[in-house]
């Protein structure tokens, strides 16, 4: 049902005053994505990539977040003014009807179990090295380990209190930030070359060094690694359809008001201070808090890569993902270490209970937007079958690894973040624009510069994907072959999704009526 303007909740005047204090406690949907990729994005690949890149790859985190800024903000404030999901605007790119949304459901169907394997095997490691387990099963540990971890995981989802959970990795969480900050400024940082890592961007290329410890690393390109990165820093692009679903709780302008009419939009274009229009400035505190945080803490643990991991080549990889970062408060004092323990523990397992809520929502907007599924699929049943999808198929996935693939869990990752991360983050920002074209009266659309830097976003996104996938599967001199097994996954979608045609007749006809 679509809610008329008077019945729209108004702006507090908190969010419309000028007390920066004030607005932050509209830092709501973006804290949630934020924290989540506190341990993986932060963590572990920004430690990683100070450790092997030095001062010179802060740039490329910077702008990864400004970009990613751009993707979020841009369709946010479209949700606050429209009320529609990127699903359901999708849903009418030329083509057969809903075939990029099922394009990138697809794909995010077939990424979850590889991050969840990802996750889970991290989470297996951390294990091992905090209560010292080493070889106890044969040389499955770390499977063993996060075999059990998902399996409580999904006990207490299906319980459904894990709230104490929650609000303790909180406490723990911020309390290594606070520690990590510190040990920023107590160690000796070359603050003119980070300064000009951080603003100059430079070509990459690993150190000498590395092959020598690290002789696998010949084999990954420099492009697949740093890929790597932009795909997991601030969180993959289906993080950023989960971003807006959570929106609706906050019924931030017409989130939660169903689609705008034609004529909802056109008395929204006249007045400046339309109640939906005045909830765009929480979107703009939201986003920015969101990314800057990302930006900051990205910084932080890199130059820490760089000052204290770097200097004894020490590369976070293999079974030593995170525990190398322990260093980061023992130069502070050595009984910060059971701190760092119990903190990134309790990180990564919460992860894993939190991680399916924000799978739920991805797909729940999907359904949403299809009406034939919308009649059929209940609620409670999609979130079992996304929890088992991904929880189950994390386990399966890292048992397949273990037993068919040399693969590390950072190789394992990688190609899932360049799709995830940078191809579907670059059409995702293309899209932004078009959205406000076919939708918006002209008032209402994105500015110039805001055009700019999505079509910026979008091609450079997209560049960098398209390089990194012809980096990861290398065919001998076949590699476009990949490019052509791309066209050929589209052509199957735009197929199937002719196919499912009925399932958006209800749609069509409300349109056409």
């Amino acid at each position: 049902m679509i809610k008329s303007d008077s019945e729209l909740i108004a702006p507090p005047p908190a969010l419309l005053g000028s007390n920066p204090l004030r607005w932050l406690r509209y830092f709501g949907p973006g804290a949630i994505i934020a924290s989540a990729t506190v341990g993986t994005g932060e963590t572990l690949f920004a430690s990683r990539g100070g450790s092997i890149f030095g001062y010179g790859i802060l740039w490329l985190f910077l702008y990864v977040c400004i970009l990613k800024w751009v993707l979020c903000y841009s369709s946010m404030r479209h949700m606050i003014l429209s009320g529609a999901h990127p699903y359901e605007r999708w849903n009418h790119l030329p083509g057969p009807r809903g075939w990029f949304p099922l394009f990138m459901i697809v794909i995010i169907f077939l990424c979850f179990p590889i991050w969840y394997a990802f996750l889970s095997g991290v989470l297996g490691t951390i294990f091992k090295w905090i209560f010292g387990v080493q070889e106890a099963f044969q040389g499955f540990d770390k499977e063993i380990w996060a075999t059990l971890a998902i399996l409580v995981a999904m006990i207490i989802l299906y319980i459904g209190n894990y709230e104490f959970l929650e609000k303790g990795q909180i406490v723990l969480i911020g309390t290594v930030l606070v520690c990590i900050v510190v040990s920023l400024f107590h160690l000796e940082v070359e603050w003119p070359a980070a300064f000009a890592g951080s603003a100059l961007p430079r070509a990459m290329e690993y150190p000498e060094w590395l092959f020598e410890i690290k002789p696998d690393m010949k084999d990954r390109s420099v492009w697949l690694e740093i890929i790597t990165y932009v795909g997991v820093i601030g969180g993959p692009t289906f993080d950023y359809l989960a971003y807006l679903s959570f929106l609706r709780n906050k019924r931030w302008g017409m989130s939660n008001a169903g689609i705008a009419t034609e004529q909802q939009l056109s008395e929204m274009a006249g007045d400046e201070k339309h109640t939906a229009r005045l909830w765009v400035k929480a979107a703009v505190i939201d986003t920015t808090c969101s990314f800057f945080m990302v930006a900051f803490l990205s910084a932080c643990f890199s130059i820490l890569g760089t000052v204290v991991l770097q200097a004894d080549h020490l590369v976070p990889a293999d079974e030593d993902l995170l525990n190398y970062q322990a260093q980061f408060l023992t130069t502070l004092a050595p009984w910060l270490e059971p701190l760092y323990k119990v903190a990134i523990f309790a990180a990564f397992i919460t992860i894993l209970f939190g991680g399916p809520e924000i799978a739920f929502r991805i797909f729940y907007e999907y359904v949403q937007s299809v009406p034939g599924l919308r009649r059929r699929v209940q609620e409670k049943s999609l979130r079992v079958a996304v929890v088992i999808w991904c929880l189950l198929g994390g386990m399966i996935g890292l048992w397949i690894l273990a037993f068919f693939s040399s693969k590390t869990l950072v190789q394992f990752i990688s190609p899932a973040s360049v799709v995830n991360g940078a191809l579907c983050g670059g059409l995702y920002c293309l899209l932004n624009p078009w959205m406000d074209w076919r939708f918006l009266p002209k008032r209402l659309r994105m500015g110039p510069i805001m055009l700019t830097m999505n079509i910026l976003a979008g091609v450079l996104f997209l560049a960098m994907g398209l390089r990194a996938l012809w980096d990861t599967w290398a065919w001998g001199d076949r590699n476009y072959l990949i490019y052509v097994c791309l066209v050929i996954f589209v052509a199957v979608i735009m197929v199937l999704a002719h196919l499912l045609r009925g399932l958006h007749r209800e749609d069509v006809q409300s349109i056409e009526g």
